[in-house]
């Protein structure tokens, strides 16, 4: 029996989502949305976050569609981003993160074409970039963090020692924004405070981001903040295992593990793609410029495990808040 190889699955699978995406097209004229990804549904952050914008969309009419993609086929990746632009079927095609050199080959074909790159920038006429301030979310973060890691009597888990961790997926100007940011605000709190930054060396593998965890907590950290995308349910589990906090990332994690996970620093992906489609549809979107969601526009923010956080704390995180989005004080960015 011959078996069929990884390479030609992914020719298939390409072949197939073109034809769906041409089966899947209405008579009706609706306005419509795809997202062409390079990663799959189920991660419990970044991608399920982008969902809920598509889903609030759809509520409204919009005809939506979300092209899923191994993270390890690239191939693919481009292919279902050429089958759209080819298409003519979508009003606006968004995609993210990975596929900056794919946009910038694809979109100057399509002039025509609308698309809303989210998480990364490219400079076309026809590109609307959204970033968000993870720099920002990351410093209330980081003040959490260096609360919870020197207040046993408020977080018992912890040992008392100013010693906090960064689990991260790869060492990128987007992530080192993070890790910035949740320096800054940890040394608000406590001056001198340790702050172990890991990398995993990509944002898949659970299994080694649990084991660096693990190694983290080992080294004396009582609070270990998540910035690692799919791989960091690994970093969250490997908290609760070793009986320590952590700090969830891009959606609401706190409910993975109710007794470890203090809180979480959404990166409101789905609220900057509702709120794009109603830019593009009433015809007010900026192409060819960038877009920036922070804590002033909700773009981030913290939300906080309230069976874990006092309200004495929350309110010295909120203070913090206060302070960024009056312009009382600034956070340091990776972005220069």
């Amino acid at each position: 029996m011959r078996l069929i190889s990884k390479g030609m699955l992914g020719v298939f699978a390409g072949i197939l989502g073109t034809m769906a995406l041409v089966a899947a097209a209405p008579a009706e004229d609706k306005f419509s949305a795809v997202y062409v990804m390079s990663d799959n549904l189920g991660d419990m952050g970044f991608n399920d976050n982008a969902k809920t914008g598509f889903d609030r969309a759809q509520k409204d009419g919009v005809r939506t569609r979300l092209l899923q993609a191994s993270p390890t086929d690239p191939q693919l990746w481009r292919q279902n981003l050429e089958a759209v632009s080819n298409s003519g079927e979508w009003n606006v095609i968004f995609t993210g993160p990975n596929m900056h050199d794919n946009l910038a080959a694809v979109a100057p074909q399509h002039p025509d074409q609308k698309y809303v790159f989210f998480d990364d920038q490219l400079d076309l006429p026809n590109v609307l970039s959204v970033k968000y301030a993870q720099n920002e979310g990351s410093y209330l973060a980081g003040v959490l963090a260096a609360v919870a890691a020197t207040d046993k009597a408020n977080f018992p888990l912890s040992s008392g020692e100013p010693k906090i961790a960064v689990v991260a997926g790869m060492d990128l100007p987007v992530i080192q924004d993070f890790i910035v940011g949740f320096k800054q605000g940890a040394a608000t709190v406590v001056p001198d405070i340790q702050v172990q930054v890991i990398f995993i060396g990509n944002f898949n593998d659970a299994q080694k981001a649990y084991d660096l965890t693990k190694t983290a907590i080992e080294n004396g950290a009582n609070v270990v903040y998540n910035v690692a995308g799919p791989a960091g349910l690994g970093i969250l589990k490997g908290a609760a295992d070793a009986n320590r906090y952590a700090i969830g990332v891009d959606s609401d994690q706190n409910g993975l593990h109710p007794k470890n996970v203090l809180a979480s620093m959404l990166k409101q992906i789905g609220n900057s793609i509702y709120d794009s489609i109603g830019q593009v549809r009433g015809g007010k979107a900026e192409f060819g410029k960038l877009k920036i969601y922070g804590l002033a526009n909700e773009g981030v923010g913290l939300v906080y495990n309230d069976a874990l956080v006092p309200a004495s704390v929350k309110a010295k995180v909120d203070a913090a808040k206060a302070k960024v989005v009056n312009g009382e004080l600034k956070v340091e960015t990776a972005f220069k």
